[in-house]
């Protein structure tokens, strides 16, 4: 097997694929298929001059009664050529910052962002100009051996599957240090978690694949939406839910009176509990 590396532009790759010059393979497109706020996203994030992942494709040539046809297969990379090619033809408008179902954190939504709520033909010709000259990494992956590219495959999608709460557990932002903090993650020396959890819940954070420090956040977002937005409000805790408070809190800041509050009422059970005076 040998790899190039190298990029393409937007441009290029939705040319290539309304072309059919780049197709999927079926054989490895089995996969979910991305929803439109996944593709809004996508397409806002090459706007902003975020470097997406790097795209596979294979370099194939075949020669069928004398004549060669030079084409590419999507490995990886399917869901974001796809969400490109339909922005670029027209298929949905983006987020603007300010929209309710974007969630997007408080720092976008102070930046300027002239593309929001425009689909492509709606850009100005520097905003298109921007978007279809942007690049993408690329490895083209040359072989005659079908195997040697699902082998590749697998490879690529062979990471230990995450359930929710241990993928919420990489994002960056200081809500997700609050929760780590909180409901504990042992494996990790700094984050051996509070003891209202261990000792007055009996949970064991070390060895139940995130559900104590989902717990942790499911408390922490009722609390805090309560004491924002009046006590007769009940946000949703469900798993989307949970994914869009991380993300809406980027800037989120664990020392807010009414963070240490909460800490100081999980203090107030584990004491409570330890001496057996807890409420019943």
């Amino acid at each position: 097997m040998l790899t190039d590396t190298g990029f393409e532009t937007v441009e290029n790759l939705v040319e290539l694929r309304k072309n059919r010059l780049m197709e999927p393979n079926p054989e490895y497109q089995r996969g979910e298929v991305w929803t439109r706020d996944q593709e809004k996203k996508l397409v806002d994030s090459v706007l902003r001059g975020y470097q997406l992942p790097i795209i596979y494709l294979h370099d194939k040539r075949l020669v069928i009664a004398g004549r060669t046809n030079d084409r590419y297969e999507i490995i990886d990379g399917q869901q974001r050529i796809t969400a490109l090619s339909n922005f670029v033809e027209g298929a949905f408008t983006l987020y603007r910052v300010d929209d309710s179902q974007a969630r997007f954190p408080t720092f976008l939504q102070e930046q300027e962002c002239p593309w929001g709520g425009k689909d492509f033909s709606g850009l100005s010709s520097e905003l298109q100009n921007k978007l279809l000259k942007s690049t993408i990494p690329v490895a083209y992956i040359k072989t005659d051996d079908n195997n040697e590219v699902r082998d590749l495959f697998v490879r690529l999608q062979s990471g230990k599957p995450l359930n929710a709460q241990e993928k919420r557990d990489s994002y960056p932002g200081a809500f997700t240090e609050f929760i780590l903090r909180l409901g504990g993650k042992p494996a990790i020396q700094k984050y051996p978690g509070h003891d209202f959890f261990q000792r007055v819940l009996k949970m064991k954070p070390g060895q139940d694949n995130g559900k104590t420090r989902q717990l942790a956040a499911q408390i922490a977002i009722l609390y805090l939406e309560r004491k924002k937005n009046g006590m007769d409000h009940y946000s949703d805790i469900n798993n989307n839910a949970i994914d869009n408070y991380y993300y809406s809190h980027l800037d989120f800041d664990p020392e807010n009176p009414e963070c240490v509050r909460l800490r100081n009422i999980w203090n107030f059970w584990k004491v409570a509990s330890a001496i057996g005076v807890a409420p019943s």
